[in-house]
């Protein structure tokens, strides 16, 4: 679950002008969960994104411009997972349990508009709070994300850093952000 929450924190990413991110991005990651009783469990991999826009018309004659977010989050470690997500569903495929869990993404937690709120508060660090819930957002000497920090609803400290950040690179074809699950696992709808 606590997995799930801190995805679902990022896949609605599209940065305000000063902390903008590229239509697609690789990255590294190593990320942090520490409970309240200063248990942390510590996960890294590395993450895709692609923002596809299209402008497409209606009957009309009317244009209307669509944006497409598709994230992978592929865990290496300590557990095996692959975590997808095309904005709308999130699908987690655990390796290790040979599970496929899909969950709706509900509106509880969004990027974007935390960053609306985002208020710089050193030349590469950045506050926002929203749904009382406050989040610390660095970038690196490039302007690209670096760090997200912050406290879950569970009370658990999250701390992502991205290293080895690529932007703008080649687009990915959609193929490559789709989680990959044998037939044979579970399959569990959220």
């Amino acid at each position: 679950m606590k997995l799930l929450f801190t995805v679902s924190l990022l896949i609605t990413i599209n940065l305000n002008a000063e902390m903008a991110l590229p239509d697609n991005f690789e990255t590294d990651f190593n990320q942090t969960i520490t409970n309240e009783k200063g248990k942390v469990i510590a996960y890294n991999g590395d993450v895709k994104f692609k923002n596809e826009k299209q402008i497409l018309v209606n009957e009309l004659g009317e244009e209307q411009k669509i944006s497409s977010k598709l994230f992978k989050w592929n865990y290496k470690s300590p557990t095996k997972k692959e975590v997808c997500s095309d904005g709308l569903q999130l699908i987690v495929v655990d390796h290790d349990l040979e599970q496929v869990s899909r969950y709706i993404i509900d509106e509880g937690l969004d990027l974007e508009e935390i960053l609306k709120v985002a208020q710089k508060i050193t030349t590469k660090d950045y506050k926002a709070v929203y749904r009382e819930v406050e989040y610390l957002i660095s970038v690196d000497n490039k302007d690209q994300l670096k760090k997200i920090f912050y406290v879950d609803n569970l009370d658990n400290r999250v701390k992502i850093i991205f290293s080895n950040m690529q932007y703008n690179i080649k687009s990915f074809k959609d193929k490559e952000l789709e989680c990959d699950a044998p037939k044979e696992y579970d399959v569990i709808e959220g």
